[in-house]
């Protein structure tokens, strides 16, 4: 597996230090390229290093886990087969989020023909004593109805694994759906002062959280589920969600509330990672003041992990364009991570990982070749009224941060990719501060010819102002608004193209511009 790994003994020295300031490195000037000619360069096989993806294969469902003897994160992840491996838990591990090194090992844990684990799905590790718990879902059509179960292998090193599928750890009791059950996630509950396993599952057509206990992770008794409500005002025992399963559920306390991530696997729209709050893991557990997601469609599977101080979110993000024909994007793509900022009101917002914002470190000059419409301004300031300025190409992963005024605008203004030739192909990530949409509230937007791709609610300031940060990887750009919004999108021929700042109706100042590239 071909992997980048980039040591920046800078960086090291600041993140030991626990600061990410970046050091003054000479801005580099390329031969800059005045072309508008579009540049096609497939890279589905490709590795991707910042948003973590194998040669070859595509990273899905992660299941971080912080690993303190070592003060490394383990990220296992879900494989298909491909190149001849066998489809399982593969592993990659990091300490920043911002590179990561791949375990040679082929697989972590496979499945084996005619067991309760034939095929594997996604789970959770637990470290008790010393030994490390890994709880997965096992795939069988060979018991029965019960085609879904949860199992486990124990370890002493998070490498080699000793299955233990005999009995299983849990499976679905009567009255919940026995081929809905999946993707158990355990963790210690201090109000019962014992483990919890929790497992996405159906009961009577609704989505539940099935739930046992247990003081020794090996004997599990059940406890009261907890069940989907639509209603706004949830009781005790119930989520509000219309989900149909909550897949991928994750269960952890901060700052003295109760959060409950989870992906909303109806295909449709809104099929993305939410979570809920709560005073304590028996419920009720609600929407927060509003708040309910950290990202758009390309952000799915998401799980969090904490390293005692700072808690991230991992999901991945789809290597798939559009919905294909089961009305949702391809399964699996490149790894995304962002850190998770906690309110004071409970809200949690994503925010850039500190290393990645920190691994872009060398100034690199563009310049505007070409305008549309009413412009001023040069350099790194631009007024833009019902007009467009399109910038020279990025040929390699790139950080684009600027400052956007839009204290004359309400919509239909933002920055977009792919923006070769006439710029009609273009990837706009558009934003409205109306709320007068499909949705109901100020939301940004990526539309193509008029087509809606992704969106996700924006969180718009009295004064309007944006700080933007993007971050961009051959077909891949996250973008990060006021430390309060991500939002993450695959662009078709994003990677080599020209890209582009617009407004199409109102005044909007775009200033601040910068472009940095790695350091090699």
């Amino acid at each position: 597996m071909k992997n980048k790994f980039i040591i920046l003994s800078v960086l090291l020295a600041l993140l030991s230090c626990n600061a990410y300031e970046k050091p003054d490195i000479p801005e580099e000037k390329p031969d800059i390229d005045f072309t508008l000619t579009k540049r096609e360069i497939a890279d589905g096989e490709a590795a991707y290093s910042t948003f973590y993806k194998p040669t070859g294969g595509a990273t899905g469902d992660p299941m971080p886990f912080y690993n303190e003897a070592d003060k490394t994160f383990y990220v296992f992840y879900l494989l298909e087969a491909h190149q001849g491996q066998r489809g399982g838990i593969y592993l990659t591990k990091t300490k920043y989020f911002a590179t990561f090194t791949t375990v040679a090992q082929p697989a972590i844990l496979v499945g084996d023909a005619n067991t309760r684990d034939q095929a594997i799905g996604t789970g959770s590790c637990i470290k008790k004593d010393n030994q490390y718990h890994f709880f997965y879902t096992g795939f069988s059509g060979a018991f029965g109805d019960y085609t879904q179960v949860a199992v486990k292998a124990t370890s002493t090193n998070l490498q080699n694994w000793t299955k233990k599928l005999n009995p299983v750890m849990a499976q679905a009791p009567a009255g919940f759906n026995p081929r809905e059950f999946r993707d158990p996630c355990v963790y210690f509950d201090d109000t019962r002062n014992k483990y919890v396993l929790a497992v996405g599952g159906m009961k009577n057509g609704k989505a539940a959280l099935v739930r046992f206990q247990s003081d020794d992770l090996s004997d599990w008794e059940q406890i009261e589920a907890i069940v989907a409500t639509t209603s706004e005002n949830p009781q005790e025992f119930e989520i509000q969600t219309d989900s149909d399963i909550p897949e991928c559920p994750d269960i952890f306390k901060m700052g003295g509330k109760w959060y409950m991530v989870f992906s909303r696997i109806n295909r449709d729209v809104h099929r993305k990672t939410f979570y809920r709050v709560a005073d304590n893991p028996n419920g009720p557990w609600r929407k927060c003041n509003g708040h309910e997601t950290f990202d758009g469609l390309w952000l799915y599977a998401a799980k969090t992990v904490s390293d005692g101080t700072d808690r991230y979110i991992s999901g991945w993000a789809s290597s798939g364009q559009s919905f294909n024909s089961s009305n949702e994007l391809d399964w699996g793509g490149m790894l995304i991570t962002h850190k998770l900022a906690q309110q004071a009101d409970g809200k949690l917002y994503p925010t850039i990982v500190p290393a990645v914002d920190a691994e872009f470190l060398k100034s690199v000059e563009y310049k505007d070749i070409k305008r549309n419409g009413t412009i001023s301004g040069s350099g790194d300031s631009f007024t833009i009224t019902g007009g467009k300025v399109v910038f020279n190409r990025n040929v390699s992963s790139a950080k684009i941060e600027m400052k956007i005024d839009a204290s004359q605008a309400t919509k239909n203004f933002g920055i977009a990719f792919a923006a070769y030739e006439n710029q009609e192909d273009a990837y706009k990530l558009t934003f409205d501060l109306t709320g007068n949409n499909p949705y109901n509230c100020p939301a940004l937007f990526m539309y193509q010819r008029g087509k809606e791709y992704n969106f996700t609610p924006l969180v718009v300031p009295q004064n309007k102002i944006f700080d933007v940060k993007i971050i961009i990887e051959k077909s891949l750009c996250v973008m990060y608004i006021n430390n309060n919004v991500a939002f993450t999108n695959r662009i078709t021929n994003l990677n080599q193209n020209p890209w582009m700042l617009f407004a199409e109706e109102g005044t909007v100042k775009f200033s601040d511009i910068k472009i940095f590239k790695q350091q090699q």
